[in-house]
């Protein structure tokens, strides 16, 4: 059967109105040279975001679909596959300039700490995930943020990415069902994408409340601010209102956008409802534009020269901005950028956007119009993601080869605590390289291998990802459970070898910031839950001991004290007949010890006081009794009564206050001749 198209009129209550749809809007550009300024002057010099993110989220979908919607029912129909590689092709080459940017920028400039997070999400932005590996990180209490990500904002590119394909494939279901059934495209349109927003709209308001951090990078809360856009299309031409009140509105949404980052923390609450300031008020500087305003409104500003100079740059200027500021800030390790620097940043990306897209942009876009062949988008892209992939993988591959080199010599160069213990291993080579090596620095947390089976099974979500064991529990005469927050993990660290040796079982039931002292506040409301619940599952497996941390040393200038309600938490175990190995927490700093032992000359610049962190007598000797045994490690963390960074060529820390897994490996000989003989 022969398919017969015949021409179709739109509907339209305003002819002009809906011509004026179609018309090229430099005014728009000019509101897109807004919302990029909002951006970037908040970023800069208030550290707050605009709004100006979610006026680029509408205007991309109001574009995307305008085209679509131009030729849904012509002789000419969009051909998605083909249209959607176009997309990518006109938005990777800018991106993979900067990544690559980015990259030479971290080898030069940054701590070797950064690289490997810097890595990942290079891979993530290449990729169009970056939204989501930032949510992980949003919630992830391990996470290392001492350095700002200089890709942090191609969270946004990346939920557009996304947006896009999404869009693409509904946009091609209204195009088939136009075509296959006369329907008119403004209808279908708005049947499809008014169910998107109410869907995503609803998400993003219960997803806002309930956990902001990961709401603002959820692709499914924003994808309400792309419908609007796309809605904002098949309502033009039904909106009839009179010159007077087109100004009026364009104002209106003009001088709403300009104040929006001023009168609201936006990072607090979006995107949720308080994300429609934004939307409606570019909605309403596009519905100002669309018609006759007796040159009164907006866009007439929106269309001056400067303002079209920037929104020509735009993209390119969203994408630099970010990394320069950044490493602004990480070369003068300072947050605060001054009215000078600031003026500085933002005068460098003006120029280097100018340059990415007169050299990169411009350059793609006049081989598209030149070769109208498929295989030129294909090509582009291609190239783009080579330009990335290929630095960022020899630099990979050749620091993993670097690194377990150095990994392979760590018994003979780097013995940790055990030079404590026999002085003879203090010829250490003077070439011999620090362990953990930077770029594995986020290895160094201790990970039992195996979720909780068995006896241990755990069927609440409370307790779901925070129960592990170690591969013989299951068939170990005797089990050891610890229990706490990450200090108690690390522990775990020096209790593995001892337990391997004696062929004992660990079990793990860890919650970060959750620590063992009942009315002690943890990082959220969900501590209390998880510690009973906790406890519940030790009081009814009844292990042979428990081992958790019972103080807390202090950074500032508080004295280490123990844990608030721990000594309800011996009795529960008291009651329970299971005995308790109660550690004495390690000490704080100020600042974050590895970062500084790699950065100076000599590592013994960054010790500090042992009594700068911890009291003079340990506070837990109060618990003393039966069935409780002390365990304290100062003497070989602290050795001489100083703190240091680093003992035996290995980094003591990880961080600020978190011992390193191959330092507290070395722990173990100390670790096991504190514990009472009746163990095992």
């Amino acid at each position: 059967m022969r398919l017969t198209l015949r021409p179709q009129t739109r509907p339209s209550i305003d002819g002009r109105a809906d011509e004026g749809r179609w018309a090229y809007r430099s005014d728009l550009d000019g509101l897109r040279a807004v919302a990029i300024l909002l951006v970037v002057t908040y970023h800069v010099w208030f550290g707050r975001v605009s709004g100006g993110v979610d006026v680029f989220l509408m205007l991309s979908a109001f574009f995307l679909t305008r085209g679509f919607v131009r030729r849904m029912a012509g002789p000419t129909p969009v051909r998605p596959v083909r249209h959607l590689v176009g997309i990518f092709r006109r938005l990777l080459p800018a991106a993979a300039v900067t990544l690559t940017g980015v990259l030479a920028l971290a080898w030069l400039a940054y701590p070797p700490t950064a690289w490997r997070a810097i890595w990942d999400q290079t891979w993530a932005s290449l990729a169009y995930l970056q939204n989501w590996a930032l949510a992980a990180d949003a919630v992830d209490y391990y996470a290392r943020t001492e350095i700002p990500s200089p890709l942090q904002h191609f969270w946004s590119m990346s939920v557009q990415g996304q947006a896009f394909v999404l869009w693409v494939g509904l946009l091609a279901l209204c195009q088939l069902i136009v075509r296959r059934r006369g329907l008119s495209p403004d209808r279908v349109v708005a049947a499809v994408f008014g169910v998107v927003f109410a869907m995503s709209f609803l998400h993003s308001v219960v997803r806002t409340a309930a956990a902001q951090e990961m709401a603002y990078f959820d692709t499914g809360a924003r994808l309400w601010e792309f419908a609007a856009g796309s809605l904002l299309v098949v309502a033009l031409p039904h909106v009839r209102v009179n010159a007077v009140a087109r100004a009026v509105v364009g104002w209106v949404g003009l001088g709403g956008l300009l104040v929006l980052g001023a009168v609201l923390d936006v990072r607090g609450g979006f995107p949720g409802f308080l994300a429609l300031w934004p939307v409606l008020c570019a909605a309403a500087i596009v519905v100002s534009g669309s018609g006759d305003d007796g040159g009164r409104g907006p866009a007439r500003v929106l269309s001056s020269r400067p303002l079209q100079a920037v929104g020509r740059d735009a993209y390119a200027l969203y994408l630099v901005h970010w990394p320069i500021l950044v490493t602004f800030q990480v070369v003068n390790d300072r947050v605060e950028v001054g009215l000078v620097g600031g003026a500085a940043i933002i005068a460098l990306s003006l120029l280097l956007a100018r340059a990415v897209t007169w050299a990169v942009d411009r350059p793609v876009r006049a081989w598209r119009r030149t070769d109208s062949s498929p295989l030129v988008p294909l090509a582009v892209v291609a190239v783009a993601v080579s330009v990335v992939a290929l630095p960022l993988g020899a630099w990979q591959v050749s620091t993993w080869v670097k690194d377990r080199a150095i990994e392979a010599q760590a018994v003979r160069n780097n013995p940790g605590a055990g030079v404590l213990r026999d002085p003879s291993l203090a010829e250490i080579p003077a070439d011999a390289e620090l362990l953990p090596v930077p770029t594995l620095l986020d290895d160094e947390w201790t990970q039992l291998e195996n979720p909780c089976a068995g006896r241990w099974s755990v069927d609440t979500e409370t307790l779901f990802g925070t129960c592990f064991e170690t591969a013989r529990t299951a068939r170990a005469g005797f089990t050891i459970a610890v229990i706490g927050d990450s200090h108690a993990q690390q522990i775990t660290g020096a209790l593995l070898p001892v337990a391997e040796e004696n062929g004992w079982g660990v079990v793990s039931l860890i919650k970060g910031g959750c620590s063992m002292g009942l009315t002690e506040p943890g990082m959220d409301e969900r501590c209390d839950a998880w510690r009973e619940e906790a406890i519940e599952l030790v009081e009814r497996v009844v292990p042979d001991a428990v081992m958790t941390v019972v103080t807390r040393s202090d950074a500032g200038e508080d004295d280490e004290v123990l844990r608030p309600g721990i000594e309800l938490f011996v009795d529960r175990m008291g009651d329970a007949g299971i005995p308790v190995l109660a550690v004495r927490d390690n000490p704080r700093f100020a600042f974050d010890m590895y970062g500084c032992v790699i950065a100076a000359d000599d590592a013994l610049d960054c010790a500090t006081p042992r009594a700068a962190s911890l009291a003079d007598e340990n506070p837990a000797l109060v618990l003393e009794r039966p069935g409780v045994d002390l365990l304290d490690l100062t003497p070989w963390i602290c050795p001489d009564d100083l703190c240091v960074g680093v003992i035996g060529n290995v980094a003591v820390y990880r961080d600020d206050n978190h011992l390193t897994r191959t330092y507290a490996r070395t722990l173990a000989p100390s670790l096991a001749e504190q514990l009472p003989s009746r163990l095992g």
